[in-house]
């Protein structure tokens, strides 16, 4: 059987689900972040996350029970991928906070960009 191709977007989520892993072996559960890697992986792969969740007041301890939703004390993955969105929407917003509301080539624009459209796909 040939070996699966990946578009670039299927294999930078690839790299997201091995950063998973690489965090999630650390502990007893190895398919799970328990709170203390969950801090870890904020840390250390998203402290401008980090640094809105200081800047909101919120917790990393907020964050892990809000995502901890049948309360095992464990994210699975389908848990963690809450809180990926979490740091997506932030990094949304914050390049739309420093680039205007229509992005590099708008008029408010300082000439790069996060290469995606607002317009749907087809």
């Amino acid at each position: 059987m040939a070996p699966t191709k990946y578009t670039a977007s299927e294999e930078d989520l690839n790299t997201i689900i091995d950063i998973f892993h690489n965090y999630s072996h650390e502990s007893g559960e190895e398919d799970a972040l328990e709170k203390k890697e969950l801090e870890e992986f904020i840390k250390k792969e998203a402290p401008n996350y980090l640094k809105y969740l200081k800047e909101q007041n919120t917790s990393l301890d907020s964050v892990f029970k809000k995502a901890d939703v049948n309360n095992d004390k464990h994210l699975f993955f389908p848990e963690f991928v809450a809180v990926l969105g979490e740091i997506a929407i932030e990094i949304h917003n914050r390049y739309h906070r420093e680039e205007g509301p229509e992005g590099p080539d708008g008029p408010e624009g300082h000439g790069h960009g996060h290469g995606h459209s607002h317009g749907h796909r087809h």
